[in-house]
């Protein structure tokens, strides 16, 4: 998720930055088409050899390309050693990027095979159950595993979480923020950023997991963008799928209830369990950090709710109804909490 998206129409410059990469992955036009828009357009494709791809145009104001170079070493390794993730394909040029300037801007290009799973819906999708999660818990855990075996160069390395964009409290005066709501976060993220990062419990980790982040076919999960891809404790990839899809008005499952919440999370561990370390601490820490993820919806959402709720799909309830419920939570003092004993 990227704060500051541009209007859903507002895909020139990316199309623009497009089609100058078309002869370095020898794509084929007709065969191109927008799937995603924001501060990354995503682009299903196809080389001339038949391969299916996809492209992501990334604006050059939101990641270097050192940064984004880093990403793609990141999942590089992540993949030799046995992890399901997107894979990166190098342009005609050597490259992993390819980098235009143009009038509006830089733009960065980067290539992915293209995996043949699906997304699965939580709201309609009988797929969405306790084997998929467990799947979706065993390839967290192994992705986390290997990135603890991986030291990224000092130029290419990413950030820590709080130095994203949807975690930089604007001021008291910004518009579509509500004051008193912002002074209340900026107290919590202040005093989350001096919490101790122990080894093991924090490392890099993928940072924006939910359903539209990754793809399953005949019980093989594939995590796709690592964009956001941050150092943060490992539980807040538990918590990302959650507050979306259990908490958040706008997208969360039908009848969705902290045991449903809780059971989710249950499976999702015991998965992790089978490939990587997982501990009490851990899972005390998981509440705070769904509090947490509650400040970068807001942050992202509550300036823009028009063009969030085009980009969602025209939700019910709207965006706008979910972020000024996000706001009554942190007004009244609520939590978001799910029950964590005997997980």
């Amino acid at each position: 998720m990227s704060t500051q998206p541009p209007s859903v129409a507002n895909s020139v410059s990316y199309q623009e930055a497009l089609e100058r990469c078309v002869a370095h992955w020898d794509l084929v036009p007709e065969r191109t088409r927008l799937v995603r828009d924001g501060g990354n357009h995503v682009f299903a494709s196809e080389e001339t050899d038949g391969r299916p791809v996809i492209v992501r145009v990334s604006d050059g104001t939101a990641h270097t390309r050192n940064e984004i170079e880093g990403e793609l070493i990141w999942l590089d390794h992540l993949r030799s050693n046995g992890c399901t993730v997107s894979t990166p394909i190098r342009s005609r040029n050597g490259e992993l990027v390819e980098t235009s300037e143009l009038d509006s801007g830089t733009f960065h290009a980067s290539c992915f095979i293209r995996f043949g799973g699906k997304q699965v819906d939580p709201k309609s999708d009988p797929e969405w159950d306790t084997p998929l999660l467990e799947a979706l818990g065993r390839e967290i855990g192994r992705v986390h595993r290997v990135s603890d075996t991986l030291a990224l160069p000092r130029d290419h390395d990413r950030k820590p979480w709080y130095q994203g964009i949807g975690f930089r409290v604007p001021t008291r005066t910004s518009p579509g923020l509500d004051p008193k709501v912002c002074d209340a976060m900026g107290s919590f993220l202040d005093d989350v950023r001096r919490r101790p990062t122990k080894p093991r419990h924090y490392g890099l980790i993928h940072a924006d997991l939910h359903a539209g982040n990754f793809l399953y076919e005949d019980g093989v999960i594939e995590l796709i963008d690592f964009d956001l891809g941050s150092y943060g404790w490992r539980v807040m990839d538990f918590v990302s799928l959650l507050f979306i899809h259990y908490y958040f008005p706008s997208r969360r499952i039908p009848d969705a209830s902290p045991e449903q919440a809780r059971n989710a999370l249950a499976a999702m561990v015991r998965g992790y369990r089978r490939t990587y370390t997982l501990d009490r601490e851990q899972l005390e820490s998981l509440n705070d950090l769904i509090k947490l993820r509650s400040i970068l919806n807001y942050l992202v959402m509550a300036p823009s709710p028009e063009h969030w709720q085009i980009a969602l799909g025209d939700p019910t309830p709207s965006v706008r109804e979910s972020t000024e419920w996000i706001e009554r939570h942190w007004v009244d003092g609520q939590s978001f909490d799910i029950d964590v004993r005997g997980i």
